[in-house]
């Protein structure tokens, strides 16, 4: 990008990103540039963060033709794909937007690998650590066997954790006791900490 040039959608100083060619339009004036590895690597994390608040992409931006100009190769495009690769996967949850958004890609990161299992141990691992028992919940889901949805139940401690799952809980009924899925619980008497977590393990379990 040419000296003084802003990004259009927040005004900020983009002068000196580099990146490829990806699109032109002709009658527009106007290209789309998708930033190298160099430049995704220094984009601030607060701008990726509101790019994805904004459903934005910030891998790559529109731009009118006379605001670039040529630049050296900085790297090979197999570079750019294993960088968007990289900061997608530690941050691909603040698209939820706001608290929730970072709450849960925070635990995200925590995991060794973005595999699904590492991610579920992460949770599991953070839930253990972080849920004050016991507390109330109502049942969200359907249920197999005598509990139905919407029946109050007692969660009193974390039960094991399970690769279909999630991590499973041991719960308290009139019945007596047994075991669910806790992204299938809404924690209701509870501490607020406690709740939030719930209702966060809940969303990234939903739409994992």
């Amino acid at each position: 990008m040419k000296s003084g040039v802003a990004d259009p959608d927040t005004g900020n100083d983009i002068g000196g990103w580099q990146g490829r060619i990806s699109a032109i339009f002709e009658e527009e004036e106007t290209l789309t540039i998708q930033w190298d590895s160099v430049t995704l690597k220094k984009i601030p994390p607060e701008h990726i963060a509101w790019c994805e608040e904004e459903g934005l992409s910030w891998s790559e931006m529109n731009l009118s033709l006379v605001e670039v100009e040529p630049g050296a190769v900085r790297d090979n495009p197999g570079d750019v794909t294993a960088t968007i690769a990289k900061i997608a996967s530690q941050s691909n949850w603040l698209h939820l937007g706001g608290a929730q958004g970072q709450r849960i890609q925070a635990i995200v990161n925590r995991a060794e690998s973005q595999d699904l299992f590492a991610v579920l141990s992460s949770w599991h691992a953070y839930l253990e650590k972080h849920l004050v028992f016991p507390f109330a919940a109502i049942v969200q889901e359907y249920q197999r066997g005598p509990i139905r949805q919407g029946a109050r139940i007692t969660v009193v401690a974390i039960s094991s954790l399970d690769e279909m799952y999630g991590t499973t809980v041991m719960v308290k009924m009139k019945q007596g006791v047994s075991e669910l899925p806790l992204c299938d619980l809404k924690a209701t008497d509870a501490p607020i900490k406690t709740q939030q977590l719930v209702e966060d393990y809940a969303m990234w379990f939903a739409n994992r």
